[in-house]
């Protein structure tokens, strides 16, 4: 008998294509005013595509196990020296049988219906065993030891685990259970496939399993080393088989160890320039992890390339708008087509880069997806899922073993991600992979708590500071501050706004859009993020063009500036914060050292704007805001140097000095859960970095506005067999009318419950309606966005 791996992809009937191809066409036509012209053609080259999809080949289980056992093979060819031997034989034994449990009968015959014919099994009625679970009891621990004289029986744990829950199956199966269905439909089957006599299984194996698949609310206690040889076993497996499964030969891609491409283009770019000490530092340490505390303006992000030298990486912010920015710059300011963008919106970049129909854009999305790039520009929230043990996030840790992991700006992330940070470089660290933390501050308690978990400075780790005057370019510091205890005085603003360009910071979107409508004027603009996605990159891409140049005016906005734009304004008002937010404020003024400030430049209000005591409700922690406030007056109407901004940074975020601080007491708390967690606990949809809980959103007049793009949009959504580019550009177009609101105070009465793409019970698409006005000129550029005291009627009769 003949064994298959997966069911036979049918072939589209000539009825199929031709309705798709309509669907296709249909939706160009009624869209047309919303496409471009680079949109229409990736939607033709979709309706070309629809006539070239042909019936494949089913896959043989034998054929299958070969392929992935290549896959494998081949990978360890190009990364090879980042593993030990037994850890290569082992990741290639468990592809070599992971899928033995396929061999039963009630899956053959599902897969292959032509057998329901030759063999009498109900498959309706008849439970299935999963087939890891048959596969991870197929071979015993002598077996296992005669593999490999590398191998012992402290390996098979973690061995079996990886094999038995290669899919994330719930597991309530028990020995007795296991051995009926076996003696029906496996032994015979298993023996055949194999062609030697397996006399029973091994059931006993269960007893070795790390862990079940079912309900535990216990304290996990599995040895380090053991839970990591299974993330290997496990995260390679699941690698290798998606690669395979998904038509490729090779789990990596266009693979730049040797070749190193992007590293002699940045080197090329740099000929003639002296490279600048932290560029230096972290070429020459490339082999070494690093914590660099590195200025603006002293080219960061070259330095993190060169420290990369051409091994597979990551590169992480703490902003979508930040990643797309350096995944932008890496791919035109260094020529490096090889780099993958990974994030929720990545695909909408990917169809803006659309360059004619040879490029593959749904290859390209697929394989980031599955990390096969050298370099992948991403948030934290892909990769650090793993900490919380969850089943289905073992590929993250796994690939990250062979990787170089850049986190740039640390300081900026809320406790609960600085826990997962550090609890994952932990666990990378152990694994064998590499991280570098560039940042412009470094707080002390961050390497306090990385102390905790075994990352010690000059052991697992070397730290350099660049903010010392030694380092500086610049020919003088580039603020003064002063500290008022009122609000913002605007007159003032304005008077400064005829000649300078005046950057306004305030902490809550409601105060950024009152003072807006207070100093508004031709020459006045805002920026929040209650504005949908198509204005806020508008405004995006407008402050960033005012700021190069030569014109005067008020930029009003919230922290979403901090860290996603490369801005230069001559001076800075804002709402006081904490001190990690302020020094990146502070960034956003004379950050080129244009001159050096006879009077103060940073203009910082006491208001208490957005500050709560206690978590509930608040932007700032109260305890940080007055730390962050009271430390810093001595340094008030004097040059704020840089060095000076760490002591300030160094003595707010003092061990001492915060322990009291929610801020402290929750990274604690988060990585305590960390380090107890069971795999169990959560799914891999629950294993969330940030605990964001929002909604997305449409306002009534903009939904009214387009309503043709949503009624067509959503119909088309419904539609099945759309290729995954007209998908994602018709959610896109969509996506792009909306905005997030936070769900922090409750759900907002005034938001609808259904949604605009509802299909009875099915979500085409989870955007929901709301009656907040919304103001913006798309000529002008001039609103102050989603307004939440004013609502709209469903007759369009403001209230």
């Amino acid at each position: 008998m003949e064994y298959y791996a997966k069911s036979k992809r049918k072939s589209l009937s000539s009825e199929q294509i031709s309705e798709m191809k309509n669907n296709l066409q249909c939706v160009i036509e009624k869209l047309d005013e919303y496409f471009t012209e680079s949109e229409v053609d990736i939607l033709n080259h979709n309706i070309e595509n629809i006539s070239k999809t042909s019936e494949e080949k089913q896959k043989t289980l034998r054929e299958h196990h070969e392929d992935i056992v290549k896959c494998a093979e081949m990978f360890f060819l190009q990364y090879g020296e980042y593993f030990t031997e037994k850890e290569k034989k082992l990741v290639v034994e468990a592809c070599r049988i992971h899928d033995l449990g396929k061999a039963n009968l009630v899956f053959q015959t599902l897969i292959c219906p032509k057998l329901k014919t030759e063999i009498r099994i109900d498959v309706g009625s008849t439970s299935q065993i999963p087939h890891g679970f048959l596969s991870g009891v197929t071979i015993s621990l002598d077996e296992f030891e005669d593999l490999s004289e590398l191998f012992s029986e402290e390996d098979f744990g973690p061995f079996i685990t990886a094999v038995y829950y290669h899919h994330d199956r719930e597991d309530h199966y028990e020995s007795p259970e296991i051995r009926r269905y076996a003696e029906k439909y496996y032994m015979e089957q298993i023996n055949e496939y194999l062609d030697r006599k397996i006399k029973k299984l091994n059931c006993s194996n269960l007893d070795d399993l790390l862990f079940r698949n079912r309900i535990y609310s216990g304290k996990f206690t599995v040895e380090p080393t053991i839970w990591n040889e299974y993330l290997l076993i496990k995260g390679l497996l699941n690698k290798f088989d998606y690669a395979v499964s998904a038509g490729y030969e090779n789990a990596e891609n266009a693979v730049d160890l040797k070749e190193k491409r992007l590293v002699k283009n940045i080197e090329t770019s740099l000929i003639g320039k002296e490279l600048r000490p932290a560029q230096k530092f972290m070429k020459e340490n490339k082999d070494k992890n690093l914590v660099v505390i590195a200025p603006t303006g002293s080219g960061k992000t070259e330095a993190a390339l060169l420290w990369m030298n051409g091994e597979k990486s990551f590169y992480t912010l703490p902003l979508k708008v930040s990643s797309n920015a350096i995944y932008l710059r890496i791919k035109e300011n260094y020529s490096y087509e090889d780099a993958a963008l990974l994030h929720s919106d990545s695909m909408a970049i990917y169809l803006k880069e659309y360059k004619g129909s040879g490029e593959d854009i749904s290859e390209k999305y697929e394989r980031a997806r599955m990390l096969a790039q050298p370099l992948t520009v991403c948030t934290v929230d892909q990769l650090f899922r793993f900490v919380y043990r969850a089943l289905g996030t073992e590929i993250f840790a796994a690939t990250l073993k062979y990787s170089k992991i850049i986190l740039d700006e640390i300081q900026s992330y809320e406790p609960r991600i600085i826990a997962t940070i550090i609890y994952g470089l932990k666990m990378i660290q152990e694994l064998g992979g590499k991280f570098a933390i560039i940042t412009a501050t470094f707080p002390p308690v961050l390497k306090y708590f990385m102390e905790q978990y075994k990352l010690i400075e000059g052991e697992q780790y070397l730290f350099q500071d660049f903010t010392g005057k030694e380092y500086q370019i610049e020919k003088y510091p580039r603020h003064k501050i002063e500290i008022r205890h009122s609000e913002m005085d605007l007159d003032e603003i304005r008077n400064q706004g005829i000649n300078k360009k005046v950057l306004v910071i305030c902490n809550t979107v409601s105060r950024a859009q009152k003072l807006y409508k207070e100093l508004q004027g031709e020459n006045v603009w805002l920026l929040h993020s209650k504005y949908i996605r198509r204005d806020r990159a508008f405004l995006e891409k407008k402050i960033m063009e005012f700021s190069e140049s030569d014109e005067p005016g008020i930029w009003i906005t919230t922290q979403i500036v901090e860290a996603s734009l490369d801005i230069d304004f001559d001076i800075l008002y804002t709402e006081m914060c904490t001190a990690d937010s302020l020094l990146q404020r502070m960034g956003r003024c004379n950050r080129k050292g244009r001159y050096c400030p006879d009077e103060p430049n940073i203009i910082i209000f006491d208001n208490r704007n957005g500050v709560r005591e206690g978590k509930n409700q608040s932007i700032y922690e109260d305890k940080l805001y007055d730390r962050s406030l009271e430390l810093l007056e001595k340094y008030e109407y004097a040059l704020f140097s840089e060095d000076e901004k760490t002591t300030y940074m160094n003595e707010v975020y003092s061990v001492d000095g915060v322990k009291e601080t929610a801020y402290f007491k929750n990274i604690q708390k988060y990585l305590k859960m960390f380090a107890e967690i069971h795999p169990t606990e959560y799914s891999a949809d629950e294993a969330k970095v940030r605990d964001i809980k929002s909604i997305t959103i449409v306002p009534d007049d903009i939904y009214n506005a387009n309503q043709q793009l949503f009624e067509n949009g959503v119909e088309f959504l419904k539609k099945s067999n759309m290729s995954k580019e007209a998908r994602s550009l018709i959610r896109s177009k969509l996506e792009n009318l909306t905005l997030s609101l936070n769900l922090y105070q409750g759900f907002p009465k005034e938001a609808d419950r259904g949604t605009v793409g509802q299909n009875g019970d099915r979500k085409i698409i989870d955007i929901r309606r709301v009656k907040y006005r919304y103001e913006f000129d798309v000529e002008s550029g001039q609103g102050r966005g989603l307004l939440f005291e004013e609502q709209l009627e469903r007759d369009g009769i403001f209230v």
